[in-house]
């Protein structure tokens, strides 16, 4: 088994539409002595959202395999209409305004940092 470090996460911009894709990236490193993989995860949350939504829902994964003492950067990327949920009054997908909040992380315990975003018609 080995370790392995993260870097702060980031977008490719702050504000998107509807229609936009989220370029999510971070490096990762091999920090242990013997090659390996990751699971890499990113989680999104929204607060003051007019339903009641999860604290975070996973919205994007990657297994990253690294050599010992190797980094890359990770580059997953999120469809803003995939942050939507299902409204049950409309019987529609709705996608909210506002802001988002991006994290990066080794399992849903381990959160390591985070970006806001803000969705915006």
């Amino acid at each position: 088994y080995t370790t392995f470090s993260y870097g702060k996460v980031s977008t490719d911009k702050k504000t998107y539409s509807p229609a936009d894709t989220i370029k999510v990236s971070f490096t990762l490193q091999n920090t242990g002595k013997v090659d390996g993989a990751e699971a890499v995860q990113v989680y999104v949350s929204k607060k003051k959202s007019a339903v009641a939504r999860a604290a975070k829902e996973l919205k994007a994964f990657d297994k990253i395999f690294l050599k010992s003492g190797e980094t890359k950067t990770v580059n997953l990327v999120i469809k803003a209409s995939d942050l939507s949920y299902f409204d049950e009054k409309n019987h529609a997908w709705a996608l909210e305004n506002g802001e988002y909040l991006i994290q990066n992380a080794s399992s849903s315990r381990v959160l390591i940092s985070d970006a806001k975003i803000i969705i915006k018609d």
